[in-house]
């Protein structure tokens, strides 16, 4: 073999595979052609993705602190996982006032991030929908989304996380605490964002920007369009078992 055509032997191995799984994903994503409703749909011009939140900031700092190391954001098509239909993952089931939300990712869901977080392994539970599943675990408890997370996140531990029917339950989670995103102040200088934790007297722990931005991100994570239905171009969800309708 000459040298020639030992190096071209390298390019082809390496630089196909690199073209195919790197290059040409990346410059699909950076310029996602838009998708518009169908006729006759009540809606008008184009698919959006809407969301509420701090995201880009919030997305960086999600990386900084190695989430997508434990956690996913990525809803697989059926084909390829169970993922749609995994509780309250992908989206929240049919039910009264609620019509099926779920629905597989979409490139349009990382808009606004430069990094799409999805995820090394499932330590904990996927996030694509933490937003919209928060929202309903804690209907009624006089907690928001945020005010929860920047809990968990300070102590993952400390506090009674999760609702199963009207009781909640200690959480078990592995998660390692983000105590680093949060400061000692006086009581005094809290001003009502201190976080309910035993301290020493006079003193308080309160939220630093980067936990109230990532707390932010967290919430904003919702599968549903928030009235706004897929266009049918998108919508590859198929059904439920029925048993799960």
């Amino acid at each position: 073999m000459t040298f020639k055509a030992f190096i071209f032997g390298l390019l082809a191995t390496f630089g196909l595979p690199w073209l195919v799984a790197v290059v040409i994903p990346f410059s699909t994503m950076r310029s996602l052609d838009p998708v518009r409703f169908e006729d006759g749909s009540k809606f008008e011009g184009v698919f959006m993705p809407k969301r509420d939140g701090r995201i880009n900031e919030g997305s960086k700092i999600y990386g900084q602190q190695g989430c997508a190391t434990c956690h996913t954001q990525l809803i697989r098509p059926t084909y390829a996982g169970n993922d749609v239909h995994r509780d309250e993952w992908a989206g929240l089931r049919k039910s009264a006032g609620n019509p099926d939300t779920r629905r597989e990712t979409l490139a349009m869901d990382y808009d606004d991030e430069d990094v799409a977080h999805i995820g090394m392994s499932r330590v904990g539970p996927d996030l694509s929908n933490l937003g919209r599943r928060l929202d309903q675990h804690l209907a009624g408890t006089g907690l928001s989304p945020e005010d929860w997370l920047l809990r968990h996140l300070y102590n993952p531990r400390e506090i009674k996380n999760y609702r199963k029917g009207s009781t909640f339950i200690p959480s078990r989670s592995s998660c390692p605490s983000k105590m680093g995103l949060f400061k000692e102040t006086t009581a005094a200088n809290a001003k009502g964002v201190a976080l309910p934790v035993e301290i020493e007297d006079g003193k308080a722990i309160v939220p630093g920007d980067k936990a109230r931005i990532l707390a932010s991100y967290l919430a904003s994570l919702k599968k549903d369009t928030l009235g706004q239905p897929l266009p049918e171009a998108l919508n590859y969800n198929p059904q439920a078992p029925t048993e799960e309708n």
